[in-house]
């Protein structure tokens, strides 16, 4: 990844002692990002941080989105969500239909906006859901794309976010609200929302066999993050999806 820097301070250990206990956070940035990780006990949070320090002694670059050293990366933190989605879609695509392919199409536009370092207010948002439903999730298609359509989806590559992005709960809330919502800000009809979290368990348990995710961030079951009920569906509904 290029998202690295030798740029480390760190900050004194905080100490927080509330009703459930005593907590000892880590503090540190890189490049300017700031990190914590929270531990039980003093001597824990010692440790970890004295692991930092030597990787930083040592001239090891950090990783700005997880914070980590290059040395602690893990498979989740080399590839882009992007990068993956593409494999995922050459894995999958003689094997789904039509449907299937178009589903796995917009289900995974939506999560690969939502999954950006940066939002790409520099592109009109149609040609930008066409560079990506139409074209880079379309293997038959995607080196067809033309060059302006290219030029999107490089800057796409570029400011994907790494596949650990699914480790904070904030970017997977952030891909669920995408799922639940039109290309209008209206709530999504069930059916469609519904659908694609399906399109994404699949891609997220694919993550799981390849080891480059530990488990399944998606919510299971009901919850406060279920796709919304709605009555909207039909032709209008596939238009705005």
């Amino acid at each position: 990844m290029t998202n690295r820097s030798f740029k480390v301070r760190f900050y004194k250990t905080e100490v927080y002692k509330g009703k459930r206990g005593t907590t000892y956070t880590v503090r540190w940035s890189v490049n300017g990002r700031r990190h914590g990780e929270a531990f039980k006990t003093a001597a824990s949070a010692d440790s970890f941080r004295a692991v930092l320090l030597v990787a930083a002694n040592n001239g090891e670059p950090f990783d700005q989105d997880t914070g980590r050293p290059a040395s602690h990366a893990a498979p989740a933190a080399e590839v882009t969500w992007y990068d993956f989605a593409l494999r995922y879609v050459d894995m999958k695509w003689s094997r789904i239909s039509a449907n299937n392919r178009i589903s796995t199409a917009k289900a995974l536009t939506k999560a690969t906006l939502a999954l950006l370092r940066a939002e790409p207010t520099q592109y009109d948002p149609v040609d930008v859901r066409k560079a990506l439903c139409e074209y880079a999730f379309n293997k038959n298609r995607r080196d067809e794309a033309p060059s302006e359509l290219r030029a999107i989806l490089a800057w796409i590559r570029r400011n994907s976010l790494p596949m650990s992005a699914w480790e904070d709960t904030k970017h997977v809330d952030a891909v669920l609200h995408a799922l639940d919502t039109r290309l209008d800000g209206t709530p999504a009809a069930a059916s469609s929302a519904k659908r694609y979290r399906r399109v994404l368990n699949v891609v997220l348990r694919y993550a799981i066999r390849q080891k480059v995710l530990a488990d399944n961030p998606l919510p299971k079951g009901r919850d406060e993050n279920a796709a919304p009920k709605t009555s909207g569906t039909g032709a209008a509904e596939r238009r705005s999806a």
